[in-house]
């Protein structure tokens, strides 16, 4: 590892450890960086009050950051027994698509995971729930369960640390679960008056404050920020460095290039943040091989992470040039289809274990696939131009683990 990468990679260290500290992010009386989504919802006192009408499930999203690896802990309180959570690591999007229907025209909803508040239940509070996906992952423990009081203040702990969320009640351990649908995403407050009693139910917060880690792991940075060192350009495309990012767009010829690494890799996780500057078709490919004809046209061995401005969008599936295509059809219906943000920066990351591929897009798991047919095993990675990639594509933020 040359110095500059190893200077990074303390830099990436530092960055995180110095965020791990406590934010308060408690809103004001003006929700100033919060958004409601539906219901009522208004602060006084520094107490967050979620009111929905009966059967209406409501929101209070963290808005403008997402959270990857941190700590939340809150306060919480029903004064009528009622349903409500922390919802973390989340995506309000279009729900999924049926028959003709169209993104814009659907109501959006939440997906990702919630640390559920169910006071109608004694053991509801501390369960885990994947949101309009799974359903209950996993349960509170007895102990935790007991600190619990009803219509008083209860605190609340998640911590969600690569693939291991924890829930906490009152410090006491309520659950510990590995999974991996969602590495990121936003915060909310949930007040949710799911068969309630009256016509409207009440859900109360406070003391809302995170630490934040960043992202967690031993990256290392692919791209220095101001040059192709440890890259090399095939075919007759254009590749700049501005503004710290790459830009990729059409060369004279209007044909397919790549900017790929030298160095070769095996089992990793690698990640990339991109923004698509109209129409075009790109991808980032690993396990790849590139093959210069006699003109120059360079032809490539390799799977492919999609990445494409079209939404809903087949970013994040894979796909396997000149040979099987797409190893999985895109399914452009679901909620995984629709996460890519058009005009927008958003992530792509792959992991690859042997023969098993799992990629998500903007931290929401989008494939995961042991790959029965796969022949090709170690490569490079490489940033696709496919026919020019007409409007072109900007990218930052390479790293890789392995």
């Amino acid at each position: 590892m040359n110095a500059f990468r190893l200077a990074l990679v303390a830099v990436f260290a530092c960055g995180a450890a110095l965020a791990a500290d406590w934010e308060d992010i408690t809103p004001g009386e003006d929700l100033a960086g919060w958004t409601a989504l539906g219901g009522q919802w208004s602060v006084q006192d520094g107490i967050v009050r979620g009111m929905a009408a009966k059967d209406e499930n409501t929101w209070l999203l963290f808005g403008g950051r997402e959270f990857r690896d941190f700590e939340v802990e809150l306060e919480f309180r029903t004064p009528v027994p009622t349903n409500g959570g922390l919802q973390f690591r989340s995506h309000w999007l279009p729900r999924p698509l049926k028959g003709d229907e169209k993104a814009a025209d659907v109501p959006k909803q939440m997906y990702g995971y919630q640390a559920n508040v169910e006071t109608r239940q004694r053991n509801g509070s501390g369960r885990l729930v994947d949101e309009n996906g799974r359903g209950p992952l996993a349960e509170p423990s007895p102990e935790s369960v007991k600190t619990l009081k009803q219509y008083e203040w209860n605190k609340m702990r998640v911590s969600a640390r690569g693939a291991v969320i924890e829930v906490f009640l009152h410090d006491v351990s309520a659950l510990r679960l590995e999974d991996e649908a969602y590495l990121g995403g936003f915060l909310a407050l949930q007040s949710f008056a799911y068969e309630a009693k009256e016509d409207a139910a009440v859900m109360e917060y406070r003391n809302i404050r995170v630490k934040d880690y960043g992202r967690e792991g031993k990256w290392r940075a692919l791209f220095d920020g101001k040059s192709f060192e440890g890259w090399k350009e095939w075919g007759s495309e254009k590749w700049e460095v501005r503004d710290g990012a790459i830009l990729g767009g059409s060369g004279p010829k209007k044909s397919e290039g790549y900017l790929a690494t030298v160095e070769t890799f095996k089992d990793f996780r690698v990640r990339g943040v991109f923004k698509t500057l109209g129409d075009g078709n790109f991808g980032l490919f690993y396990h790849s091989t590139i093959t210069p004809k006699d003109d120059g046209y360079p032809v490539i061995a390799g799977l492919q992470g999609e990445v494409a401005p079209e939404y809903p969008s087949p970013s994040g599936w894979v796909y396997e040039s000149y040979k099987r295509g797409w190893l999985v059809e895109p399914d452009l219906k679901s909620p995984q289809a629709m996460v890519l943000r058009p005009e927008q920066w958003n992530e792509i990351e792959i992991r690859t274990q042997g023969n098993r591929v799992t990629t998500w897009v903007n931290g929401m798991r989008v494939l995961d696939l042991t790959d029965q047919g796969q022949q090709l095993f170690e490569g490079s990675f490489a940033l696709q131009l496919h026919s020019g990639g007409v409007d072109g594509i900007l990218w930052k933020d390479l790293y890789v683990a392995e």
